[in-house]
């Protein structure tokens, strides 16, 4: 798999003056769209993992008042890599048929968040929420709807915090619920020929219920150097 990802120090990216500890040195230019390196150092990527747990937090406190029930939630895991080596990323959802609720947002970055669940967990969650039987019609005739209300709540209040934390702002397209592969689901915006993914990944368990999704975050690679340099200039500012 061509893994784009590593860890270690600030690099120096040529032509773009020097990075001191996560902080531009005085020839750096403030640009940040000019920065094209694909390169995630540990700090970034302490970074990020630090912003989407307080995100995804703030979701889960969103999602306990709609459950009345506890949730659980894992530290994420951040990947960055090429979109044709998507069917070897590992993610331990091996559901031929997902349920899945999918959003893209633009403005200061670009890309798409999309919350995945097992068949199983679709049903649980959407018969707690609207009380329907699961196998019925019922159920059936709520489920897009429900889970796109769950998915809107959960990736706004994801993205949202992103957005305050670094002081940007985003548009959201409207929830679109889909049903299909992980692969098919991932990648059903058609990425272009040299597109790089920052996949971030957290699951969720809630106690009651032993319901289970899963948090896309994918961001397109035009804004993956602008993405750096806000946690950069987060940094600058602390």
């Amino acid at each position: 798999m061509k893994l784009l990802a590593f860890t270690g120090a600030a690099p120096y990216y040529p032509g773009q003056g020097r990075w001191n500890n996560g902080c531009p040195e005085s020839d750096a230019p403030q640009d940040a769209r000019g920065r094209t390196d694909m390169m995630l150092t540990e700090y970034h990527l302490d970074a990020l993992k630090e912003i989407v747990n307080t995100g995804i937090g703030r979701a889960a406190a969103s999602l306990n008042s709609l459950l009345e029930s506890h949730i659980e939630l894992d530290v994420p895991s951040i990947r960055l890599f090429a979109p044709e080596d998507m069917a070897l990323v590992r993610t331990d959802i091996n559901a031929n048929e997902l349920s899945c609720v999918k959003l893209s947002f633009h403005g200061f970055f670009a890309g798409s968040a999309i919350l995945v669940f097992p068949p199983e967990s679709a049903v649980k969650l959407v018969s707690s929420l609207t009380g329907a039987t699961p196998g019925t019609a019922n159920l059936n005739a709520v489920m897009a709807g429900t889970l796109n209300e769950v998915g809107n709540i959960v990736i706004n209040c994801v993205i949202g915090t992103i957005g305050n934390i670094l002081d940007k702002s985003f548009d959201f397209s409207l929830p679109n619920y889909l049903e299909g592969r992980l692969d098919e689901l991932l990648m059903s915006h058609q990425p272009t020929a040299h597109e790089a993914i920052l996949l971030i990944l957290t699951r969720f368990k809630v106690a009651d219920s032993q319901l289970e999704g899963s948090i896309f975050l994918i961001f397109e690679v035009g804004s993956f150097g602008t993405l750096m340099d806000a946690i950069d200039a987060l940094n600058c500012r602390s």
